[in-house]
């Protein structure tokens, strides 16, 4: 069965003005990206990938001798946070990233609020976000965990627990806040429109003729280890970033939640792209030591080492729920950490032994390097 494809033509450009700022902030020039891609990259894509980090690297010029850069406000919103790739702004559009949901101002705060509402009533408060994984039960040992304690439990600084907690209390007031930031900043980075067609579309067009030849099953294969006719079949969005260019990102693997699949692929990434060979970050490689320092993720690990399992015999198993399962699978796959196939209608999942490798070998060369 195939999986429609759908690739988003139009630029968005709030987020893309919350990558912005937040590389501004942070000081990830796009020139500092193309020196280190330039080190490990092909020669027939040199040029390229120069060409398009120098575009970016202008126009990120360009914005930040318009940004105070020194504004506390601003500073709070895009100054990294928890981790070296999330920072207060990115975790407030969470929302609006994992969905396909548009609309003007007004509904966007209000659909962020409700989203941000709706954390302190459910069974779970989760922010997943390409290399940090934070989440915590309302039910542990059989009784209920309050928001607050929920929000305590998170594997983060003390500081930090309460910049969440104020967070999601008063949502509407910094979504406002936020908002008055990135309009400036949209209207600035229109001012680049031309340059940024150019980017976009071309990445559009790539994606747009890939999937008339191929299927999502063959690129989900080829990205994250995942066997052909092994996924759910929902409609899928592919979305290209110019400004995350360097960052591939799958907001799915729930068999059970969502109607849809959304896949962000950087404009520097082509269909060759695979999970498990990139060259991997310090942040990255921190937290993919986490992922097997977490009891339930190296217990799954452990027990899929030599075989294949389903979701429900793993549970069965770890005396785990299929949801937390398919949640902890999903984390794996972000690394590569996981093959997954089907067969007789169930998704099967086994350790990627190779990628596990991988992980530890860069990890030891890093710290052991001469």
């Amino acid at each position: 069965m195939s999986i429609e494809c759908t690739v988003i033509k139009e630029i968005d450009y709030y987020m893309e003005s919350i990558e912005l700022l937040f590389r501004i902030i942070n000081k990830k020039s796009y020139q500092n990206l193309k020196t280190d891609l330039l080190k490990r990259t092909d020669e027939k894509k040199k040029a390229v990938i120069s060409y398009q980090l120098d575009k970016l690297s202008f126009i990120q010029e360009e914005i930040e001798r318009k940004t105070d850069v020194n504004n506390p406000v601003i500073k709070f919103y895009f100054t990294s946070f928890i981790s070296e790739n999330i920072c207060i702004a990115k975790i407030l559009f969470q929302c609006v990233r994992h969905s396909t949901f548009s609309g003007n101002k007004n509904e966007v705060i209000h659909f962020i609020n409700n989203y941000l509402s709706a954390i302190k009533d459910n069974n779970t408060l989760e922010l997943s976000f390409d290399d940090v994984d934070l989440r915590t039960s309302a039910y542990e040992n059989n009784k209920t965990v309050t928001f607050t304690d929920r929000i305590n439990n998170l594997e983060c600084e003390p500081a930090q627990k309460w910049q969440l907690l104020e967070l999601i209390e008063h949502s509407s007031k910094h979504a406002e806040i936020l908002y008055e930031i990135l309009e400036k900043t949209v209207s600035e980075l229109k001012e680049q429109e031309i340059i940024l067609l150019e980017l976009k579309e071309t990445a559009t067009e790539y994606w747009m003729e890939y999937f008339k030849q191929h299927s999502f099953y063959k690129l989900m294969n080829s990205f994250y280890n995942i066997k052909e006719d092994s996924y759910p079949s929902k409609p899928t969005f592919i979305r290209t970033q110019i400004m995350a260019c360097n960052r591939v990102i799958f907001y799915g693997n729930d068999e059970n939640v969502g109607d849809y699949h959304i896949l962000d692929v950087g404009i520097l990434f082509d269909c060759n792209y695979k999970v498990s060979k990139r060259q991997l970050s310090n942040q990255e490689l921190s937290n993919g030591l986490k992922l097997l320092s977490d009891p339930s993720k190296f217990e799954i690990l452990c027990f899929i080492r030599n075989k294949k399992a389903y979701g429900q015999e793993i549970a069965a198993e770890l005396k785990l729920t299929t949801a937390t399962i398919s949640h902890h699978m999903n984390t794996l796959m972000k690394l590569g950490l996981i093959n997954i196939e089907k067969s007789d209608n169930k998704v099967y999942y086994q350790m990627n032994k190779e990628a596990v490798n991988y992980l530890l070998e860069v990890t030891k060369n890093k710290l052991l390097e001469d």
